[in-house]
């Protein structure tokens, strides 16, 4: 039977649906291919043009599409309740097809809902990274002044560690060096980046400090201290003062060494010079008094030889011993005028004196002094003018000495040596310890026999003298002569090798000796 209503046209009579939505709802059948015309094409009954002919006029006049079909004899009524059979066994038809838009419209709000819901969230995450980031961003700006300030109070730290005057070893528990500053080097003669990381044996040869690392171990942590003389990277003798102190961790466990180190060796040489000049005070004093109590009397014995020396004119014999007696008594008049100056402080004029021409004047004949001809002259003087602030005549009589010492030293021939330099500080003292006054240093050495050590030690005493002929007066004049120009005379030797006077004088500084 043909069907004379269609079911989009039922549902808009009983207001169960508005014209738009079924509009929707015949697009979606259409679209999903299982509508009443797509059956009456797989049946072979419509082609598809006919199908889209009846699909246009029955959405125009709102007919059912098997009635257009029909009123079109496109189809016969009993073909047609075939059709509607087959579209009720599957149920594909206008409400199934308005049912599945609903579920779908539904599905749509629902992933819209969804939707808006993961945007929130979204939305919500966004902030709260937002706020985390400048929190984090706050923190690491904390974080990275924090390490600003820890880096310069460490580098601040190691700033006072390098500028001490002290040397400053640090050795962990495995005895490797952690810490080894810029003094350290100076006094051992090594350098920090040669020793960090490496045990005490490997770079000093003496046992000291290795000694004093196991002993602090041994006596439970107590402090230290030892004064030596040792030997550097470099050769030079020093004597250091070196204490050992345990390094503690915060539970009080020894996790290190810490060793102090000072050179001692200028400290050393002041205290044997102030003994020295003690005791050289001390013997000129009783020297010039016995000086005086003799000279009386020998001018009492030089007038009477005078006076004899007339009555025994025509005696040859006798005149010759009293010609002896006045010999005599110049002789011990001459020793006592020596006596005398070494007694006398000298006081040296404050004036420009180069030395150069002065020891070149020494050396050349000009002078008094005669060179023999089987010793070598070797002069090794330093750039420009070694200017000091001295006498020249006081400085002439220490040079002239030291040179005639050295030559009657070698009484076979051989080499003497003058060399003159330039320096800024003592040996082995880093800069910062000098008085930012420059020094001129002189030395002396020769080719002979050398000194003995038991009198290497007492050649600067009054009247000690290895010679035959001497007053043993040269070097302890000449001693205080240097001494009273603010300087240092020292002498090197050892039996059988050369034999090293230095003088240090300070250089004329403009700045304050032309004040």
């Amino acid at each position: 039977m043909v069907r004379t209503h269609f079911f989009g046209q039922y549902l808009l009579e009983q207001s169960l649906i508005d014209p738009d939505a079924l509009t929707r709802g015949l697009q979606y059948q259409q679209s999903n291919n299982k509508v009443l015309g797509q059956i009456a094409i797989e049946q072979g009954l419509l082609d598809s043009t006919e199908v889209q002919q009846i699909i246009d006029r029955q959405l125009g006049e709102d007919n059912d599409f098997g009635q257009v079909a029909v009123e079109m004899g496109l189809i016969t009524a009993a073909a047609l309740d075939g059709l509607l059979g087959r579209q009720r066994e599957q149920h594909i038809y206008l409400g199934a097809a308005l049912v599945k838009l609903e579920i779908l419209s539904q599905a749509f709000q629902t992933f819209n809902e969804a939707t808006q819901q993961l945007q929130d969230s979204y939305d919500d995450l966004k902030e709260r990274v937002k706020l985390l980031d400048l929190e984090l961003a706050k923190k690491n700006e904390e974080l990275e002044k924090n390490l600003a300030e820890k880096e310069e109070v460490k580098n601040y730290l190691n700033n006072i560690l390098e500028s001490l005057t002290t040397g400053v070893i640090v050795i962990d528990k495995q005895g490797r060096i952690t810490t080894f500053n810029k003094t350290a080097g100076w006094i051992t003669g090594l350098t920090p980046e040669s020793c960090l990381g490496k045990p005490l044996p490997d770079l000093f040869h003496d046992d000291l400090f290795e000694n004093m690392v196991s002993r602090l171990v041994k006596t439970g942590g107590s402090p230290l201290s030892m004064d030596r003389e040792i030997i550097t990277a470099n050769g030079s003798k020093i004597h250091i003062q070196a204490s050992a102190s345990p390094v503690l961790d915060p539970d009080d466990a020894q996790i290190g060494t810490l060793l102090i180190v000072k050179d001692m060796t200028r400290i050393r040489h002041l205290e044997i010079e102030a003994q020295r000049s003690q005791r050289l005070r001390e013997m000129g004093e009783m020297a010039a008094g016995i000086a005086h109590e003799i000279r009386n009397p020998l001018g009492s014995i030089e007038l009477f030889a005078s006076l004899l020396k007339k009555d025994v004119e025509t005696d040859e014999e006798k005149s010759t011993l009293v010609e002896h007696i006045r010999s005599g008594v110049k002789n011990m008049d001459r020793i006592i005028s020596t006596l005398l100056l070494y007694a006398k402080s000298p006081r040296p004029s404050q004036q420009k004196c180069n030395l150069h021409p002065l020891l070149s004047t020494l050396l050349t004949g000009t002078s008094d002094m005669v060179i023999p001809g089987n010793i070598k002259i070797v002069q090794n003087f330093g750039e420009g003018d070694a200017l000091v602030n001295g006498d020249q005549e006081l400085l002439k009589q220490v040079f002239s000495n030291l040179i005639r010492n050295a030559i009657q030293a070698m009484p076979n021939g051989g080499e003497l040596n003058l060399t003159t330099k330039k320096v800024n500080a003592p040996s082995n003292q880093p800069e910062a310890d000098n008085d930012h006054r420059q020094f001129i240093t002189i030395t002396v050495s020769d080719t002979g026999q050398g000194i003995p050590a038991d009198h290497l030690v007492k050649i600067f005493n009054p009247f000690f003298s290895t010679k035959d002929k001497g007053t043993g007066l040269g070097l302890s004049i000449s001693h205080n002569i240097i001494k009273a120009h603010q300087g240092t005379i020292d002498a090197e030797s050892e039996k059988g090798k050369q034999t090293t006077f230095t003088v240090k004088l300070p250089s004329w500084d403009n700045e304050f000796d032309e004040k």
